[in-house]
This record gives structure tokens, C-alpha cells and sequence, in this order.
């Protein structure tokens, strides 16, 4: 997938938010739906690292 597709497929932080509290709520998951904020930070540190 090109650069500017991939643009055009994200969302905006609200949006982002909204479909991980609704894809918790689902299954109904509260500890990650409360703690999504700290464990994507984790996951992206995990990321930048290599």
C-alpha cells in the first residue's frame, strides 16, 4: 500500500478511541478498554525500538 493511501485510511485520535472502546465493549473487555491509552504507548515504544 502506497503513502497516500495510508493517509487516506487513518483516523483522527476521537475516531481511533471510539472504535477501541466500542471493539471492547463487544466482548466486554473493560481492563483494556480503560487501559488502551497506556498499553498502545507500550506498543509503540515496543515499535520505535526495532
Amino acid at each position: 500500500m502506497n503513502a497516500s493511501r495510508l493517509r487516506s485510511r487513518s483516523m483522527s485520535e476521537a475516531a481511533a478511541q471510539a472504535a477501541i472502546d466500542q471493539a471492547c465493549r463487544a466482548p466486554r473487555l473493560p481492563t483494556i478498554r480503560s487501559r488502551f491509552e497506556e498499553i498502545a504507548a507500550a506498543a509503540g515504544r515496543e515499535a520505535a525500538r526495532g
